[in-house]
């Protein structure tokens, strides 16, 4: 599916006009021949009919893009096509094929030689598969070609692919333009008009009318998406109009994710809403901290980062980041810890408790919470990983001598007996680790 999408962002898109074919092709004066013809087949016509000529054909150009309309964009619709034109010359080879895959493009609205490339394509890139990737699976890596009969990709696979396209167009990344956010005092510009992330490009951005996403309905456009190109395009009075092509809708939730590291992205401050949670995968305390992506800095959904190098950077600045203080991961570790969520073997542990082990991240003065605390932090230990290691090299009473305010009376002894039992199973487990490693 990887092959397939490089191959139609390598080539201009299939869903075009005969006159484009033509342009294609080398042939400019068939291009201008073919404006001349439509003109000239309307021309006997009064209006009303010229309109009523005008919208039928617009309805034969859709029913042509029918087949192929996708939500997932250009480059997943290209996809479907590519798939279907390769199965209708069922991998025949020679002039039997050719005239198959013809056929099939006049039938379906697609431009043939654009096809004809995507095919090329992909066939190249299978054999390039074949020799740099020979122990990967799939059917380019495996036989260096590709299949004339290929499912479409499932729903997940589909998200990852726009995921994938998304990734590597990041700084082509635009949204609707917000009210105000595009003004001049000569121009009044159409609801369907989009920004760019880029400061630098300042004019007002359009769907390409030949995209699967276009729609006449602004309420109908993605709010977000991507493209590979943006084309000049006169317009009235000798104005230009910039269209994106080959777009892609996306999740603005993907922004934080795909762009972080890069200078796209800009981090701020943790947030209180939403609360920090544990990441099993990780072994980590996250927080969500405000993000901003782009040249306008734009907000976007919050980025989850490990809570300790938050802590860390308030830390080395002496004082508190937004809310967070330095000890925080520690006492939000203490808190999941309890509650059984870091620890399988503590999952118990939360009904025998004389407290809600929520009170530790209120920042109440209350002892028994900075007896817990402080000896996490003074242990530096804020993740499984790091709490077996100091069981297992310096001390497996740490923090069961503070359980004993934490604990109702008559749970003392289940309580002893479930602690011990998860701190000796915990050591093994890291014993066992390290001396695989070793």
């Amino acid at each position: 599916y990887a092959i397939v999408a490089v191959a139609v962002l390598s080539e201009a898109s299939p869903f075009t006009h005969q006159a484009d074919q033509d342009w294609l092709e080398g042939d400019k004066e068939g291009k201008e021949g073919s404006d001349d013809d439509d003109k000239n087949h309307l021309a006997g016509l009064d209006e009303v009919d010229r309109n009523i000529a005008a919208k039928q054909q617009a309805e034969k150009e859709r029913e042509k893009k029918r087949p192929w309309m996708h939500k997932g964009g250009d480059v997943l619709a290209g996809m479907l096509a590519a798939g279907a034109y390769a199965y209708a010359g069922r991998g025949a080879g020679g002039v039997t094929e050719s005239a198959a895959c013809k056929r099939f493009c006049e039938e379906n609205g697609l431009n043939f030689v654009v096809m004809q490339r995507i095919h090329k394509m992909r066939k190249h890139l299978a054999r390039l598969a074949k020799a740099r990737f020979k122990d990967a699976e799939g059917v380019a890596a495996k036989t260096g070609g590709i299949l004339s009969s290929m499912a479409p990709p499932s729903k997940l696979q589909e998200n990852l692919l726009m995921q994938a396209v998304c990734a590597g167009l990041l700084d082509n990344v635009a949204r609707r333009a917000p009210p105000g956010a595009l003004t001049d005092e000569k121009e009044r510009y159409p609801r369907a008009a989009y920004i760019s992330c880029n400061s630098s490009i300042r004019e007002p951005l359009f769907v390409d009318s030949r995209s699967v996403l276009f729609s006449r309905q602004s309420q109908l456009l993605p709010e977000f998406v991507c493209y590979d190109t943006i084309v000049r395009k006169p317009g009235k009075e000798g104005s230009t109009v910039s269209v994106m092509k080959t777009l892609t809708p996306l999740d603005p939730a993907w922004l934080a994710t795909l762009g972080k590291g890069s200078h796209l992205l800009s981090i701020g401050s943790p947030l209180d809403i939403p609360l920090p949670t544990y990441d099993c995968k990780k072994d980590a305390v996250l927080c969500s901290v405000e993000t901003k992506f782009g040249g306008r800095g734009w907000s976007v959904p919050p980025l989850l980062v490990e809570m300790y190098d938050v802590t860390k950077d308030a830390s080395s600045l002496g004082k508190k980041r937004g809310t967070i203080a330095v000890d925080d991961s520690f006492r939000w570790f203490a808190r999941f810890l309890l509650e059984g969520k870091v620890l399988n073997d503590l999952a118990e542990l939360r009904p025998m408790l004389n407290d809600d082990p929520a009170i530790i991240t209120r920042k109440k003065p209350v002892s028994k919470v900075a007896l817990v605390v402080s000896s996490l932090s003074g242990a530096g230990v804020d993740s499984a990983a790091a709490l077996r290691k100091h069981w297992a090299e310096k001390d497996d009473k740490f923090l069961f001598r503070h359980m004993k305010g934490w604990t109702k009376k008559e749970n003392v002894r289940d309580v002893k007996r479930l602690w011990m039992g998860a701190v000796k199973r915990n050591v093994k487990l890291w014993r066992e680790q390290n001396t695989s490693r070793e």
